[in-house]
């Protein structure tokens, strides 16, 4: 089918472009999502999960890969015979499947998945192959501004093309929560998500890898919390927030009272249109913390953040009593609490 475009049309794409996913059921943000591979690539790669790697993880079911593939194929060749552009499927069983190899050239994702594509290039790296060249689209939406999922037309929400089915109420809508986190920290997220589970049943966290400076470099936790936020708003755009994403940022700092410094953890949430801080439990900065944050890097002596790490001061000074992730859901419930 290559031979069936022009010169002129090839001009601007790139060479092989990759995309992945489970595609079950497939609906309209998956056909964007391949769609905009065809328009911008020479050649598509579609990776399409195994069974094995399709249930992993997930509660729900998913089809079997023949059916998914059938599907999948029907798809391809109508966007393949409307672009004139070749393309390729694939079982994979991990999430980096084509996007590690030194042919592939750029990848497709949606925004809720481009977190992924930053893994990928860190992968690339570490193989001497250059980051890809990434096209993000926005996520779809349905007609009562809610994202288009697979498991929400699992559950009868809605159709492969976004419309409301009759009968379907407002309540699995209400229940659910999709978090775009700016940090990629392990704690942070289990923080985050335990206190937005004391609201919501369903939550889900997306990580994103973001280039901030740490509060120690000139930046207070209020501050580093709403830059983190905000740079994950600008990353995903605000036109393509539905009524159930959360945007938060979470950073941990220092604030000083009448001469008496102390480390606290700030949370910055953004959630329909509105926008709400949060500190959790602070703790004075003592002599003996100072000693204890004293690292030596190189020929200096630096301060390291007390708060931070697989195990921070506190929770080694507290015994294990308490813990970072604690800290974060503490400051992320006052930060819900200020939006209500």
């Amino acid at each position: 089918m290559n031979g069936d475009r022009t010169m002129e049309e090839d001009v601007g794409r790139t060479g092989n472009i990759c995309v992945g996913g489970t595609f079950s059921p497939l609906h309209r943000g998956h056909i964007a999502l391949l769609r905009e591979a065809f328009m911008k690539g020479k050649r598509v790669l579609v990776g399409l999960t195994s069974d094995a790697m399709a249930s992993r993880g997930r509660s729900r079911k998913v089809e079997p890969y023949s059916s998914r593939l059938r599907e999948l194929r029907r798809v391809l060749d109508e966007l393949s015979g409307e672009t004139g552009v070749d393309y390729i499927i694939r079982e994979i069983n991990d999430r980096f499947a084509f996007a590690l190899r030194e042919e592939v050239d750029a990848i497709v994702a949606s925004r809720e998945t481009e977190s992924t594509v930053d893994e990928i290039d860190e992968e690339r790296k570490k193989k001497g192959l250059p980051p890809l060249r990434r096209y993000v689209i926005d996520m779809v939406m349905d007609q009562g501004g809610e994202r288009i999922s697979s498991s929400r037309v699992v559950k009868g929400e809605i159709d492969e093309n976004g419309r409301k089915l009759q009968g379907s109420g407002s309540d699995a809508a209400r229940d659910r929560i999709c978090i775009h986190l700016g940090s990629k920290n392990p704690e942070k997220a289990g923080g985050v998500e335990s206190a937005f589970r004391r609201y919501w049943p369903e939550v889900q966290v997306f990580q994103y890898e973001l280039n901030t400076l740490r509060s120690g470099e000139g930046k207070g936790p209020v501050s580093g919390a709403r830059e983190r936020s905000r740079k994950v708003l600008e990353r995903i755009g605000e036109d393509s927030l539905g009524n159930n994403d959360a945007i938060v940022g979470v950073e941990s700092g220092t604030i000083e009272e009448e001469g008496v410094p102390m480390m606290v953890h700030c949370c910055h949430i953004i959630h329909r249109g509105k926008e709400g801080f949060g500190m959790g439990s602070a703790v004075e900065i003592t002599d003996i913390m100072l000693d204890r944050m004293m690292v030596f890097r190189g020929r200096t002596w630096e301060f390291s953040d007390i708060m931070g790490g697989r195990t921070s001061l506190i929770e080694s000074m507290s015994g294990g009593s308490l813990s970072r992730t604690q800290l974060v859901e503490e400051a992320c419930r006052m930060a819900l609490l200020s939006l209500s």
